[in-house]
């Protein structure tokens, strides 16, 4: 199987090749949408977001009016990315509920549901809680897409967690699944080790 490409912007985004063509894993900040259409000579099968967060749905909206693909995403992060409820604030006084919702709302007509159990291109669509309560990712041969599960050295910071307790279980979710390879929504992939090791420093 070929590794996802990873594009590097505020988060990684990954191009996944398929058989004809590609799709993408998460869209960035809005403004970087400028830089990231010029990297998708073909347009993408589709647009799978692992969480709400700005900097990695905020250039969603963008790819949609660009191509007219389905955006999946889990349910419960719906309300976030439509603008029907606002996102968290930032830990940034005075400004941080207004840069955590900076991005154009997608309409409800681009989403699809991305839901436990599912297939995309052969990917499997794994649950992984903590940092948003519907944070997703995909699986296929040991490899799972994480978005904001983990990074290397470590979980994000507490305060951006919407549930720090269950991020961490999720943390034990990830080798229970049988992952060899973790490719993170930020920083460099990880290896079952790495994983491990983190999992033994949150005592999980």
């Amino acid at each position: 199987m070929s590794g996802p490409e990873v594009l590097r912007f505020a988060a990684n985004l990954y191009r996944v090749p398929l058989g004809e063509g590609y799709f993408l894993v998460d869209a960035g900040l809005p403004r970087e949408a400028r830089r990231l259409l010029p990297l998708l000579n073909l347009p993408p099968k589709l647009l799978f977001l692992t969480h709400h967060h700005l900097d990695h749905a905020g250039g969603a909206k963008a790819l949609w009016e660009r191509f007219g693909l389905p955006v999946l995403a889990h349910p419960r992060e719906w309300p976030y990315l439509t603008g029907e409820k606002p996102r968290p604030p930032l830990p940034i006084p005075l400004l941080g509920r207004r840069l955590a919702n900076l991005g154009p709302p997608l309409p409800r007509e681009a989403l699809r549901p991305a839901e436990e159990g599912e297939e995309v291109f052969g990917w499997r669509v794994v649950a992984l809680p903590g940092h948003t309560l519907g944070q997703v990712g995909l699986l296929r041969e040991g490899v799972l897409l994480a978005g904001d599960a983990l990074r290397r050295g470590g979980l994000p910071p507490r305060l951006i967690n919407e549930d720090d307790a269950l991020a961490r279980r999720t943390v034990r979710r990830i080798l229970d699944l049988g992952v060899t390879r973790v490719y993170p929504g930020h920083g460099e992939p990880l290896d079952r080790q790495e994983v491990e090791a983190l999992a033994l420093r949150l005592g999980v």
